[in-house]
């Protein structure tokens, strides 16, 4: 019988390792280079992440005054950063204590990846941020992927998820989607330039459904009436006391009546 658990470090580390390839280090570029700018845009003080990747530090810097914590099952990894050891699929965090979480590749080897977004639903705080990263099943560059050897390795070996598909996975948590877009057009040949740089072409050619070899969401958590979820004690703490104390007697005016000639 397969050890689950054991399986999902394996392909876990075997990612991690592929990241540091040439053609996955493209990949990292270009996703690191959106999470950069969303995390400079978005501050918030709690930060989650799901899964260690390895080129945190290619982000970290937009996010150093935050408390950034990374979810991760093996035990083994060495990491500058604060980590928990637990499953993504039954966080040990408590409900509405996050500000934002961030998915690099998660759901394509969690054995139920709804369940994962279930728990990232209820984890995050009104308001709250997910960053998500995934591989396009349908891009051009990866074929390779249909073959018979290429299923034992990593990547390829993942269980691929449309954009489309975790797009309505996310609505039906009442997430709003303010980001949807494909990333790393060129994974093969170079590098991505700096979105800034893009070309009005390359912007056009992240549309095309078969191109980009990877996507990326942001997802914003709302809730009924938009409004956030406090307890009463903080919510006493932001009153000053009144310096007066309000009148408890009734003082009642006698009204005469006037004469007028």
């Amino acid at each position: 019988m397969v050890d689950k658990k054991n399986s999902f470090i394996d392909s876990a580390n075997e990612l991690r390792h592929w990241f540091e390839t040439p053609i996955g280090q493209n990949y990292r570029h270009a996703e690191s280079a959106l999470l950069r700018a969303k995390l400079k845009e978005n501050f918030r003080k709690e930060v989650l992440q799901l899964d260690f990747i390895g080129w945190e530090e290619a982000f970290h810097e937009a996010m150093r005054f935050a408390h950034y914590t990374i979810l991760d099952l093996d035990r083994n990894n060495s990491t500058q950063y604060p980590r928990i050891v637990g499953e993504a699929d039954k966080l040990p965090i408590d409900t509405y204590s996050v500000d934002i979480v961030i998915m690099p590749h998660t759901l394509e080897f969690a054995e139920n990846p709804h369940q994962v977004l279930r728990e990232v639903n209820r984890v995050l705080k009104p308001e709250g941020i997910i960053l998500l990263m995934g591989f396009n099943p349908w891009a051009f560059w990866h074929l390779p992927r249909f073959l018979p050897n290429a299923k034992r390795r990593t990547p390829w070996n993942g269980h691929f998820i449309s954009r489309r598909r975790v797009l309505d996975w996310l609505k039906l948590l009442n997430f709003e989607i303010e980001v949807s877009k494909g990333v790393c057009l060129l994974p093969l040949l170079k590098k991505d330039q700096p979105m800034e740089a893009q070309s009005i072409v390359q912007k056009m050619l992240a549309c095309v459904p078969v191109i980009p070899a990877a996507y990326f969401i942001m997802g914003v958590k709302r809730v009924s009436g938009g409004t956030s979820i406090f307890h009463l004690k903080d919510l006493k703490k932001r009153f000053i006391p009144p310096l007066i104390k309000p009148a408890t007697k009734t003082i009642h005016v006698e009204k005469k009546r006037a004469d007028i000639h």
